[in-house]
């Protein structure tokens, strides 16, 4: 999701700034003027129109009174002219007015990367703005979670890969300013520290809540493998091999048969590729747990081998 990472480290950056304006967003399929207020994103017009009107989600909502019947007058907006004739209520305008945002976020998330374009000055976009916004994280992790939402699990979990991940800084960005759920917090917890996603997934209790924004935040570059160091490829490798509890000649990458002092040669290489101290003590928690744990894992090898 190469367009879903551009448009929020961009907004992210508007949200640090305290920007105000209007940002135009173009895209191949989609194009929309997003009303920033102070940083936080206060109203969204997409096009081509995505037909999610104010009054259908009230309706969905349960907050109309189909008691209620005629028409706003001309330019009238919906929900100005609902509280007007009291159809609704001014809490239920301000939640489904959120909740559109959010959708049209989430829309927007998925279109091709896109160009972006800031016009300083008022945030009107010719839609209802709200009065009380969202933060900025918790709006694109929100959209995040209802794009991931129609992803099959499985796919989720192949899409996420195996490798060891940390957070990026937009992912830390994004999950300090968003509410999450106890179980998100447990994973992105661990995550700060740095993870494999069998580990991540296996303190969630095999929620699917956390599995799926596990999944949004590998899409947009929330959360990647650690910088590459020398050895890590090998450690990955390793680390594998010691939980599919390979024998001691293939963990020594020998052949059957090899002599004692072929296995001693075979652990000094290792060694040095996978040891502790080839990552430093700047290493992800997780990295230096599997260095320790390959480590002990070849030094019984190579003793199976005498």
């Amino acid at each position: 999701m190469p367009g879903a990472a551009a448009l929020a480290r961009g907004l992210c950056v508007l949200a640090r700034a305290g920007r105000s304006g209007v940002l135009d967003v173009c895209a191949a399929r989609m194009q929309a003027k997003i009303g920033v207020r102070e940083g936080r994103v206060v109203a969204m017009r997409v096009l081509p129109d995505d037909g999610d009107f104010l009054g259908d989600s009230l309706r969905r909502m349960g907050a109309w009174d189909e008691r209620i019947f005629g028409l706003p007058d001309p330019g009238e907006p919906v929900g100005r002219w609902a509280l007007r004739v009291g159809a609704t209520s001014a809490p239920a305008v301000s939640l489904a007015l959120r909740k559109q945002l959010q959708r049209r976020m989430a829309r927007l998330l998925g279109v091709d990367p896109p160009e972006m374009r800031l016009t300083p000055g008022a945030s009107e976009v010719g839609v209802p703005a709200l009065d009380e916004p969202p933060q900025t994280a918790e709006l694109i992790v929100g959209a995040l979670r209802d794009r991931a939402a129609e992803v099959p699990l499985l796919w989720a979990r192949r899409r996420v890969g195996e490798t060891l991940l940390v957070l990026t800084p937009l992912g830390k960005e994004l999950v300090t300013d968003a509410v999450l759920w106890p179980d998100e917090a447990a994973m992105v917890g661990m995550l700060e520290h740095g993870a494999p996603p069998d580990v991540l997934l296996a303190a969630t209790g095999g929620s699917s809540r956390a599995l799926r924004l596990l999944y949004a935040l590998r899409q947009v570059g929330g959360c990647a493998p650690p910088e590459l160091r020398s050895g890590y490829a090998t450690l990955l490798r390793k680390t594998r091999q010691v939980r599919a509890a390979a024998r001691a000649a293939e963990l020594l990458e020998l052949p059957g048969g090899a002599p004692p002092q072929e296995a001693r040669r075979a652990l000094r290489k290792l060694a040095a590729a996978v040891h502790p101290d080839r990552f430093g003590t700047t290493a992800p928690a997780a990295i230096r747990s599997a260095s320790h744990e390959v480590m002990s894992a070849l030094v019984r090898a190579q003793n199976d081998l005498r």
